[in-house]
């Protein structure tokens, strides 16, 4: 059945619905929606960013409403604003050379605990292949 639903999928020039996966496999409609999507997941693999890349930060979030339940911030940390929005990590790889047509670089965000740079290590080791960098600087 797995192999089915993908067949269907990688056929399919513009994409196959649930509906028509439920259908052609006899499943239900969300069976069909979850194996698509975890089939998909799996089709679409990460690969880590290579070459030169750029790490920024920065918040996401609505701005807090005026209540008075809500406890006051107080005092945000030395050179940190003092926010309740969630940190984000924010990695793009620069393109190779800069020619008209060339592809740009891909990116990649992260959700992160804090903006150290601890963390930023952390995500840095998770997303970007070190070894080729390593192996020039030999």
């Amino acid at each position: 059945m797995w192999l089915t639903d993908l067949w269907l999928i990688l056929q399919s020039d513009k994409g196959i619905s649930s509906v028509r996966l439920a259908e052609a496999i006899g499943v239900s409609q969300p069976t069909a929606w979850r194996m698509g999507h975890a089939l998909r997941l799996l089709v679409t693999g990460e690969q880590q960013l290579g070459g030169t890349v750029e790490l920024d930060e920065f918040y996401i979030g609505g701005s807090p409403r005026n209540d008075a339940d809500r406890p006051h911030l107080g005092r945000g940390r030395k050179g940190q604003p003092r926010t309740t929005k969630t940190p984000v990590l924010a990695i793009v790889q620069r393109p190779g050379p800069l020619a008209e047509g060339t592809l740009a670089g891909e990116a990649r965000a992260r959700v992160v605990d804090d903006l150290s740079e601890t963390e930023a290590c952390r995500v840095l080791d998770g997303t970007v292949d070190l070894s080729a960098h390593l192996r020039s600087d030999e």
